[in-house]
């Protein structure tokens, strides 16, 4: 996973470029202590103070980029220096300010998108680790299954185990330390229950029906959510990308022929331009709020 993607140079070359704001970085990283948790999640090993020193170099050369280009160029056109100047200050902060919020928010984001598809296929492995209990195979033999199968993110969080296991830390242990690691609230709910059980010398079995029986109804729920969050999404969709446009042009034509004045072409071509930015625009809403679940 590579951070801040859309500077021109490598993540090492950064992070050396970065080392002087390291100072600051500390001090930041007492007010955002969640960064150090979401890297540890995101197993990017880096330390917070790296991260956000890296932030600040990544937002004073995004704003140095955007900058010296356009006040240099507007000396070079011969154009008022302050003016300039104002265009170039003001360009440069916009930027800056995307800047910050993708460097705060990233790690979010990114988290976000690994916990939807660990529990993609999480209720898929439960229900593959019970069939194999239910069956008198082991629970490391099942959990080598899933580690090996074909279960998406679940598959690379049970390899992990797996190998802890294989190094001599015992099942518990090395299940609650997925747990500990994981950012999905399921799966380390799932986990701690599956541990709890194990110490107590309960049947794993019961308690996998029970979960992946419990996990069946909450998925269902999940997707009912989503179908009533649908309803005013699509209302919206309709009125914005299909009412309002056509409408709109109507009102056009017909309070131009009363008035006389003539409307620029640049308004028929623009309308059709903003409908799809909004078509894209419900697109991307519809696709996040989706939910990655299958019953």
């Amino acid at each position: 996973m590579r951070l801040f993607a859309f500077l021109p140079m490598k993540e090492e070359t950064m992070r050396k470029a970065s080392a002087i704001f390291l100072p600051i970085g500390a001090r930041l990283s007492r007010f955002f202590p969640s960064v150090k948790t979401n890297l540890v999640q995101l197993e990017i090993k880096i330390s917070p103070e790296e991260y956000l020193s890296m932030a600040l170099f990544a937002t004073i050369y995004a704003f140095l980029m955007v900058f010296v280009p356009l006040f240099a160029l507007g000396v070079m056109t011969k154009g008022a220096v302050m003016a300039s100047l104002k265009v170039a200050v003001t360009s440069g902060a916009i930027l800056t300010f995307f800047v910050l919020i993708y460097s705060f928010f990233y790690l979010k984001i990114m988290l976000m998108r690994k916990i939807k598809l660990l529990e993609k296929d999480l209720l898929f492995a439960l229900r593959y680790i019970y069939i194999k209990i239910k069956s008198g195979i082991p629970l490391y033999d099942a959990m080598v299954g899933v580690a090996y199968g074909n279960f998406g993110e679940v598959s690379k969080e049970f390899k992990k185990t797996v190998k802890e296991i294989s190094a001599g830390i015992d099942n518990a242990t090395a299940l609650e330390n997925m747990a500990l690691r994981n950012p999905s609230l399921y799966f380390r709910r799932v986990i701690w229950q599956i541990t709890n059980n194990m110490r107590a010398g309960a049947s794993i079995s019961d308690i996998l029906r029970s979960i992946t029986t419990s996990l069946t109804k909450e998925h269902k729920n999940m997707l009912r959510h989503y179908g009533a969050e649908l309803n005013p999404i699509i209302l919206m969709y309709m009125m914005f990308t299909v009412v309002i446009p056509s409408l709109g042009i109507t009102v056009i034509v017909v309070m131009s022929s009363f008035s006389g004045l003539e409307v620029p072409k640049i308004v028929f071509y623009a309308i059709p331009f903003f409908v799809f930015i909004l078509q894209l625009f419900f697109i991307s809403i519809i696709r996040e709020k989706r939910p990655l679940l299958v019953v």
